[in-house]
């Protein structure tokens, strides 16, 4: 019985000791270091953002991101001035009125540019040298300056002198568009091409938006012709168009009729662009006089 107590006193001593070593040694420190960056994490969390802040940002973004297209839109409205009346038009008609009388040199032509509902938008005053008209013909340099109804300018084209005829690439047509102020919106570029005409419509940094292509049948001869004003990605998004408005009485002459088509969320600098290039294409494949 003794001999049993003993042993028993044994066994529970070795517990007890076991029992303690496991308990009062200290957590591995991988442990210890998992519980530090987490306490910290939490506590750098409630010092950004309090516990019981739960607002959402995606609002706060939006309303910057609204604030910003807001900015911009004021800041196009500004550059541009009243072509803010060509952001709701899909359809420019443009008619070139005579002038000539006799066998003199007029240096000056006026186009009437109008919407699809025929109503007047503004005016394209055509200004250039007789010798440089007589010369060069449509290959001419000249400059056009567009006038609302309240005879104020609203915009210039300017298209510098180049060869009618170039086959090296060097010497292609070009015409390019500002504000009223002079600031620059962009440039329309000819690019070499072997059989079709092909123009690239660029930004005022020189960022190609849209291109424009013919057919290889552009003659002056045809009285209706059109070329397509295709995206970056050769989708066709408009064309520019040429037609024969019928019999004149009026003048021995064939006035250009012309114009463009474009869809109406097109970006507002884009239009003015392809304006342009509906100028310079006339000079290129649609002119007669």
């Amino acid at each position: 019985m003794r001999q049993f107590l003993i042993r028993l006193n044994h066994m529970e001593f070795f517990s007890f000791w076991a029992f303690s070593s496991v308990t009062t040694q200290p957590l591995p420190f991988g442990v210890e270091r998992e519980k530090h960056i987490d306490l910290l994490f939490r506590a750098f969390h409630r010092q950004i953002r309090p516990a019981g802040d739960t607002q959402d940002l995606t609002p706060v973004l939006q309303d910057r991101g609204d604030h910003e297209g807001v900015a911009n839109a004021h800041a196009e409205r500004k550059t541009l001035g009243k072509l803010t009346a060509l952001r709701t038009v899909t359809s420019l008609h443009i008619t070139a009125r005579p002038e000539l009388q006799g066998p003199q040199c007029v240096a000056r032509r006026t186009y009437s540019i109008c919407s699809e509902n025929r109503d007047q938008l503004f005016v394209a005053v055509e200004e250039s040298s007789c010798m440089c008209m007589q010369c060069c013909g449509p290959a001419r340099s000249c400059s056009l300056q567009g006038f609302d109804k309240e005879s104020e300018c609203v915009f210039l084209f300017e298209r510098p002198l180049r060869a009618d005829m170039c086959c090296l690439g060097c010497c292609l047509m070009e015409i390019r568009a500002y504000t009223a102020e002079r600031e620059l919106i962009g440039t329309v570029h000819q690019r070499w091409s072997m059989f079709t005409p092909y123009f690239e419509v660029c930004d005022s940094e020189g960022n190609s938006s849209t291109r424009i292509q013919g057919s290889c049948c552009n003659t002056r001869c045809l009285s209706e012709q059109e070329l397509q004003v295709v995206s970056t990605i050769g989708e066709s998004i408009g064309r520019i168009w040429k037609k024969w408005p019928g019999y004149n009485e009026k003048c021995n002459m064939d006035h250009e009729y012309f114009g463009l088509d474009v869809p109406q969320e097109m970006s507002l600098n884009t239009k003015v662009l392809l304006l342009a290039a509906a100028f310079l294409l006339n000079h290129m494949f649609f002119e007669m006089s």
